[in-house]
């Protein structure tokens, strides 16, 4: 991979997840109407630690940001807008990611090599309230709803008896509520942090924790560094070619611009 083509790739990378931990950022002085804004490019330098389960088959997903993610990153895409009035604001998000592992999986006692085709889409819808503001310090109840899309074909190499190929995957949904704080530390300086929990069932639900400092170098624009952790398990409890399962944690540093207007 070519310097240039890995620099790209670092600054899409973000695509392949949640812009919602960037909502919350501190917005231009607009009293009374409405204050937009967008975070169109960032970077989750992120590691992927679980299994997805196809068809009764565990295909392990242990990536590493540097040595995995951006070798086997295929395409990737996100964006996030925020409205704000007074203590009410609306956020929504769309995020796309395409990678293409090579893995080890086991059926039963038998190992094999698979090369792995991984397609990761969720969306968000949430509104946000503030319940507390003294200026410095406000805090938000947050609310709304996330869906998960994904797809997985996977290529086998091994004995006869297996298919050379399995694909499936499930698309699915739940609700999340948490909280969101804002805490500024100095003319331009801003901590965020949330937490949000998902949860529809048992099989199904998601935890989520977020920190990060903006920094505000001009009225239209603010630079954000920070950290960010998801705990993402389902499990569609189908069985054969339609079940599908999802188990993994994804987690790593956060770096990017958000746009006011």
């Amino acid at each position: 991979m070519s310097i240039f083509n890995g620099f790209v790739r670092s600054a899409i990378i973000g695509c392949a997840a949640l812009v919602g931990s960037t909502a919350g950022q501190v917005f231009a002085e607009n009293p009374g109407g409405w204050e937009y804004s967008v975070a169109p490019m960032y970077l989750w330098g992120k590691n992927i630690d679980g299994i997805s389960t196809l068809a009764g088959m565990d295909a392990p997903l242990e990536l590493d940001f540097k040595d995995d993610i951006l070798e086997n990153l295929d395409a990737a895409f996100s964006i996030h807008f925020e409205a704000r009035q007074g203590d009410l604001t609306l956020f929504a998000e769309y995020n796309y990611g395409k990678l293409d592992p090579s893995s080890e999986a086991n059926i039963g006692p038998v190992t094999i090599n698979t090369d792995i085709e991984f397609r990761d889409v969720m969306g968000e819808l949430g509104v946000a309230y503030a319940f507390y503001d003294s200026g410095p310090t406000r805090w938000e109840v947050l609310g709304g709803v996330r869906q998960f899309d994904q797809e997985l074909d996977v290529e086998i190499d091994g004995p006869d008896i297996l298919p050379e190929k399995i694909s499936g995957g499930d698309d699915w949904w739940h609700g999340f509520g948490g909280f969101r704080v804002q805490r500024k530390v100095s003319e331009r300086w801003t901590f965020v942090g949330r937490a949000d929990i998902g949860y529809k069932n048992s099989n199904n639900k998601a935890g989520q924790v977020t920190g990060f400092f903006d920094y505000r170098f001009r009225g239209w624009g603010s630079a954000f560094v920070g950290y960010r952790y998801l705990d993402t398990d389902y499990d569609n409890r189908k069985s054969g070619p339609d079940g599908y399962g999802f188990d993994a944690k994804q987690q790593g540093p956060i770096i990017g611009l958000n746009l006011y207007f």
